[in-house]
């Protein structure tokens, strides 16, 4: 295989959160009295979280701490949003783990990461899951990446980092890794630092250079 292990991202990359999410922070909006369109939203939060509760702000003359407090306490309130990993993401990291690999997490998501893994069944999957939370700086940091390559004593020139945003192309590239951007939607900007683009994990397979699966 042309790597060994993969630092995977959670959020747009492992599981297809951003639409439910969205969907929540627009029923926030709106009982605010801020009716905004899905797709506005979306097209902010796929970039940054930062950037869609700036652009919340903007529109309720308010800060964006202030919408973020509102946001939390509404999923508090409600609960985290259901969400499923992608397509054939349970595939991957199957055939990447009987190949030899070995699957790591790091992710701004707080400890709810746990309850989503293990609902769809993928905690076996991953070696270590890490929440950057109080511990480590926010990517494009690249805090987290360093710590899983030095616990886990990863060798970077072996390690892919996956995921769907630039800022985690430039963790993976502030910690010495290959970085592969997954956009399923669309392109990835010309400008990314990305060594590979994916649209889908069949695509990744074939950079990986997996062996293919035995009849099951």
């Amino acid at each position: 295989m042309r790597y060994d292990n993969i630092i995977w991202d959670f959020d747009g990359t492992l599981f297809d959160t951003y639409p439910p999410m969205c969907r929540d922070l627009q029923s926030v909006m709106a009982a605010l009295g801020v009716l905004l369109p899905l797709e506005d939203l979306l097209a902010h939060f796929t970039r940054s979280r930062g950037e869609v509760l700036d652009y919340c702000a903007a529109e309720a003359g308010m800060d964006a701490e202030a919408v973020d407090r509102v946001y939390r306490d509404w999923v508090t309130q409600h609960g985290q949003p259901k969400a499923l990993p992608f397509p054939h993401a349970e595939e991957m990291l199957r055939r990447f783990q009987a190949a030899g690999g070995r699957n790591f997490v790091f992710t701004h998501r707080s400890g709810s990461v746990h309850d989503y893994l293990a609902g769809a069944g993928l905690t076996g999957y991953f070696q270590d899951v890490v929440s950057a939370g109080s511990r480590f700086e926010r990517k494009p940091s690249p805090a987290g990446n360093l710590y899983l390559l030095s616990t886990h004593g990863l060798d970077p020139v072996r390690t892919l980092a996956v995921g769907d945003r630039e800022l985690d192309m430039l963790a993976a590239k502030g910690a010495g890794v290959d970085g592969c951007r997954f956009t399923p939607e669309g392109e990835a900007e010309e400008e990314s630092c990305a060594r590979w683009h994916i649209r889908s994990f069949a695509e990744l397979a074939e950079i990986l250079e997996l062996p293919e699966e035995e009849a099951r």
